[in-house]
């Protein structure tokens, strides 16, 4: 018996089940819709939430200044300035 088994369907054809065994060798195809993707301007939310990073990662770096802090208020602030 192999790996996938295999069921007869109320059609005559033949249609497969799940392996009954998955390990590196099993394969799985993904098909993602890119012609359905939407490139839009980021919502007020999304710029809120940003701000709302940036301001947060302000006050962190103020309280605890270290290198960690820096570099999140680094990034907060990039973050934000890629949606401006």
């Amino acid at each position: 018996m192999s790996a996938v088994e295999t069921t007869s369907r109320p059609d005559g054809r033949a249609s497969r089940r799940m392996p009954g065994r998955v390990d590196s060798s099993t394969k799985v195809n993904v098909a993602l819709p890119f012609s359905q993707f939407k490139i839009q301007e980021p919502s007020d939310h999304v710029i809120a939430l940003t701000a709302l990073v940036q301001e947060l990662a302000d006050v962190v770096a103020k309280a605890v200044p270290c290198p960690e802090a820096r570099a999140l208020q680094r990034r907060a602030h990039e973050l934000a300035g890629q949606l401006h």
